[in-house]
């Protein structure tokens, strides 16, 4: 039986320092995955500063600019997380993704007004994600990729809530074992495959979501 000292200190090792061992597992087996999900997002970051450049002081236009930057920043944690072995916070992390993307198009809409009652704290974010189904033409969106979107949401939710996935994530498939922080399980590879793979998809396809994004804006 481990004494309340023992807790407390792996406890305060888990909370101010890094598990090498855990990302050296991860990197092994995604380290290629990351060259390319990083220079997606580097491309990512160049066209949202030409969205930004553009911006022209207008207040409006900057709410998308701010939405825009939250989702690539968002993105990159939520791979870190990932890496680090966090995987429902990463989850987690990851549906914000998905909706601050959503909710971006949609604000990039002249005739829809969600923008508007976004500043005007009016708009529920959390039907962004139906919301760029639902007007897909008027953004000018294939209908394939924003249904993408929906199945991902109800994946990701899984992840916002206690739900079978997340008790399962913190337990060894090998030794049955509950893990305490951090972790990486030989026998949940493929899962963690998934994970690398969504993100390096969505990372692909952000530069030209955001000179989508541009376009629209210029049509304003």
């Amino acid at each position: 039986m481990e004494t309340l000292e023992e807790f407390r200190d792996e406890i305060l090792a888990q909370v101010t320092s890094d598990d090498k061992e855990v990302l050296a597992d991860y990197l092994k087996h995604f380290h290629a995955h990351l060259g390319k999900f990083s220079e997606s997002m580097a491309g990512a970051l160049l066209n949202w500063k030409r969205l930004d450049s553009s911006l022209k002081n207008d207040e409006r236009r900057s709410y998308i600019s701010a939405l825009v930057y939250t989702r690539i920043t968002l993105q990159i944690l939520s791979m870190k997380l990932l890496l680090a072995g966090y995987t429902v916070a990463a989850g987690n992390l990851f549906r914000q993704v998905i909706e601050t993307l959503s909710l971006a198009l949609l604000c990039s809409g002249k005739h829809l007004g969600t923008l508007d009652r976004f500043m005007e704290e009016k708009y529920s974010t959390q039907d962004a994600i139906r919301d760029v189904i639902r007007y897909s033409k008027q953004l000018g969106l294939k209908g394939n990729g924003v249904r993408q979107l929906g199945k991902l949401q109800k994946f990701y939710s899984q992840y916002s809530h206690p739900t079978h996935l997340t008790i399962a994530i913190g337990i060894s498939f090998r030794t049955k074992a509950a893990y305490f922080g951090g972790s990486f399980d030989e026998l949940k590879l493929d899962a963690y495959r998934k994970e690398v793979k969504v993100r390096v998809g969505l990372a692909n396809d952000l530069p030209n979501l955001i000179d989508h994004l541009r376009k629209n804006i210029a049509e304003w």
